[in-house]
Parts: structure tokens; C-alpha cells; sequence
């Protein structure tokens, strides 16, 4: 009986690896959403350092400032519209704080894309820095993500995962070298 009891102790006053401090430091952690919004970004391929225009010929006139033959020549008032394609980026602005006596350098965020009827349709993991974020407080963040199949009535959910898979733990900053 004795032999059990100091073996629960000692077990008990053992401390927790580095991995269970991350745990127990990320257990302590809270992400919401703010606010989101959608915007639409031009798809512009921008020229590389002397590409591009080389001479006026090029512009499409000539030295004599006439047309080139063969072109069409828009009269004023008929400008045709310019269809840049674009791609759908969702401006996150998220608030994070923790109560952890072990805070970390930054954490790993979940992010969740559903539709009108809650269902899943993508997820991102990012992280953010939290260095020097004061027990008890909260520091706003805006996260970008790129290139999303946005379509109105979906949304978004930001969460500290409590429980991460050993498995996905490579996606996790915090959980690096460990």
C-alpha cells in the first residue's frame, strides 16, 4: 500500500514535458471573429524589369501618330470596358487573448469556411504572434485569405483548437522541434 501511494506521488510531482506545456498553454488561449469582410483583387502580372513598351511602334501608332493599318479606331465615348479577372480574398479581423501563466510566442489558428446551412467548406490553420501579449488581454488581428470560393451567405469561425492530433502537429507552429 505504501509502495502505491509514493509511486501516485512521485508520478504527480513530475513536471510536465515541453509538449504538455504547449497543451496546457494552448488550452488557455481564445480566438473570435470580430468582423469579415470580402473584397475582390485584381489579377495584375506586373512586367519584369525592361519588358514591356520599347518603342511607339509598339504602343500601336506609328512615328506619323496614324493607326497602323489594319487597326480599328474606337471614336470617343465608345471606350470598350476592361475586364480584369480577379480572385475573392476574406479579410479576417480576429481578437485573440489567453490566460496562461506559460504564454506562448504565438499561436496557431483554426479557420473555418461554412455555408448557409453550417456545413464545412474549407479550412486554414495560421498563425499569429502573440509575444508580449499581457495575461487577461486582448490583441486584434486581421488575417488575409487569398483566393477564396466566397459566395454570399457563407462565413467564417476562428478558434484555438484545443485538442491537436499528434499527427497534425507539424501544421502548428508552436509544437515545432518538439
Amino acid at each position: 500500500m505504501f509502495l502505491v501511494i509514493c509511486a501516485v506521488s512521485l508520478g504527480a510531482c513530475s513536471s510536465p514535458t515541453p509538449l504538455e506545456r504547449v497543451d496546457a498553454s494552448r488550452a488557455e488561449y481564445k480566438a473570435s471573429l470580430n468582423s469579415f469582410f470580402v473584397q475582390e483583387t485584381p489579377l495584375v502580372e506586373e512586367a519584369a524589369p525592361g519588358e514591356g513598351v520599347e518603342g511607339e511602334e509598339e504602343m500601336g501608332e506609328e512615328a506619323t501618330g496614324e493607326p497602323p493599318a489594319g487597326s480599328e479606331e474606337i471614336a470617343a465615348g465608345e471606350e470598350e470596358a476592361l475586364v480584369v479577372p480577379g480572385r475573392l480574398d476574406a479579410v479576417l479581423d480576429v481578437i485573440v487573448q489567453h490566460d496562461s501563466r506559460s504564454p506562448l510566442d504565438g499561436v496557431t489558428l483554426d479557420i473555418t469556411m461554412v455555408d448557409g446551412e453550417q456545413r464545412e467548406l474549407a479550412r486554414w490553420t495560421r498563425w499569429v504572434d502573440t509575444a508580449g501579449l499581457p495575461k487577461a488581454n486582448q490583441r486584434p488581428f486581421s488575417i488575409v485569405l487569398e483566393d477564396v470560393d466566397y459566395e454570399e451567405g457563407y462565413g467564417f469561425y476562428v478558434e484555438v483548437r484545443p485538442a491537436v492530433p499528434a499527427a497534425e502537429r507539424g501544421a502548428y507552429r508552436e509544437y515545432d522541434g518538439l
